[in-house]
């Protein structure tokens, strides 16, 4: 990630450009997850009835000279269930109508949780461009403790 930061600062001198970058890292055995951001929305994790809101202050990558590091989350996971997505879906200061739709939905595929988001996006009117959503979903007997 340092080095991919590098490269787009260099071409960001030119260009002007940068990206967001939101990677998730998951060992599935010990249910060791590691969340780093580069500018990214916020993430979420829903565990039974309760959300958690990921987020960061690091810049985008290639918006700085030197190289920068990520925003760094580490947790251990019991069950899963992820929700990365694009910033104009809500952001940080308007997010509660998704933390509250993650909140109430009780269904185990990540598929349609996917769909549902979207749905609702769309009903709402805030798909104002394109838009990406990634749910993951462990179910309890996945995670082995060592």
């Amino acid at each position: 990630l340092k080095t991919l930061n590098s490269a787009l600062a260099l071409r960001g001198e030119e260009t002007g450009s940068f990206a967001t970058i939101d990677l998730l890292t998951l060992r599935r055995e010990t249910g060791e997850a590691v969340f780093y951001k580069y500018g990214a929305a916020p993430s979420y994790l829903k565990r039974l009835g309760s959300v958690r809101r990921i987020t960061g202050t690091a810049l985008p990558a290639g918006l700085r000279e030197a190289p920068a590091p990520p925003d760094v989350t580490r947790l251990r996971l019991d069950r899963l269930l992820d929700l990365g997505r694009e910033q104009l879906v809500a952001d940080a200061g308007s997010d509660e109508w998704l933390q509250d739709f993650l909140a109430g939905w009780s269904g185990e595929d990540p598929q349609a949780l996917a769909g549902a988001i979207l749905a609702e996006c769309r009903k709402r009117g805030v798909l104002r461009d394109d838009c990406a959503v990634q749910a993951v979903y462990f179910p309890e007997a996945g995670v082995k403790r060592a």
